[in-house]
């Protein structure tokens, strides 16, 4: 079950700045690391600092934090040298939830190809997606291992729907509305380049669904929103999405060793990418 832990903090005097990146910089890897759901921090009226995590579950939270030695990594310890009083933790579990949804940071504009309908992700997909994120094989390149519950997918996709600098659309067929067969995501990342993923059922896989909504992503990435470089990640043993990546006109540029922990070990990454010049910065005229 879904549940959220609340941290507390009193930071040194003249740190809030050093502490606000180095959280920013943990946060971020223990999301990538554990598939967390994130965190954000508050500082309240009396000047402590609250951080807002949530989690799958806690037995996820747990494990992660027994596999993982976070406090040997440097913005942990920074975090650690801004410290002047830490609070005990409060672990909640999730009751009820009638909290607003966020509207994502851009517009997902609805699109269609030949066959299919790209529109908005919506949590409300998890029972249609359940299938792609339930299944073993699936998931074996994936940064966490197969959910359980439809639940843990409505929490999941939270963060396609409504994360901070993505666009995400869930592939429909004409013929089959309102059934999501997956979806495509575009992530800003710094230097106006943007990260590329997908995600399908198994029933929906060796159609040409993939390619068809990543062509019409990758369209929206160019023409749109001017990206100058867009990459993706891919596991070295991720046959059919390399395959994927390359007949969607991205490069082979390198290999990071090491570069995830997950539920099948440590994996190196191998980056695809490809650069739109015309969508460079301009020289002065």
């Amino acid at each position: 079950m879904t549940s959220a832990v609340l941290y507390r903090w009193r930071l040194k005097p003249g740190t809030e700045g050093t502490f606000r990146d180095a959280w920013t910089e943990g946060t971020k890897t223990i999301h990538k690391t554990c598939a967390s759901y994130g965190a954000r921090l508050h500082k309240d009226t009396d000047g402590l600092f609250w951080s807002y995590a949530r989690w799958p579950s806690e037995d996820v939270r747990k494990a992660c934090f027994e596999h993982h030695d976070f406090f040997s990594m440097d913005c942990f310890k920074t975090m650690q040298a801004c410290i002047d009083e830490r609070f005990p933790e409060i672990v909640l579990t999730l009751t009820d939830d009638e909290l607003a949804e966020r509207k994502a940071a851009h517009p997902v504009p609805v699109y269609e190809t030949e066959r299919l309908v790209l529109r908005p992700i919506r949590q409300d997909d998890a029972d249609a997606l359940f299938p792609a994120l339930s299944d073993d094989a699936n998931m074996t390149y994936w940064s966490r291992g197969p959910m359980q519950t439809v639940t843990e997918v409505h929490d999941y996709l939270a963060w396609n729907a409504h994360g901070d600098g993505c666009q995400c659309w869930a592939v429909e067929r004409k013929d089959g509305p309102g059934k999501a067969l997956g979806w495509v995501i575009l992530m800003d990342k710094a230097g106006n380049q943007a990260e590329i993923g997908f995600m399908f059922r198994p029933d929906a896989q060796g159609q040409g669904f993939a390619r068809e909504a990543a062509a019409k992503m990758l369209d929206h990435a160019i023409k749109v929103r001017d990206f100058r470089r867009i990459w993706a990640d891919v596991d070295p043993d991720n046959a059919p999405s390399i395959r994927l990546i390359e007949r969607l006109g991205l490069s082979y540029e390198g290999r990071l060793k090491g570069n995830w922990s997950t539920h099948i070990g440590v994996r190196d990454s191998l980056i695809y990418g490809m650069v739109v010049p015309e969508n460079g910065p301009k020289a002065p005229l």
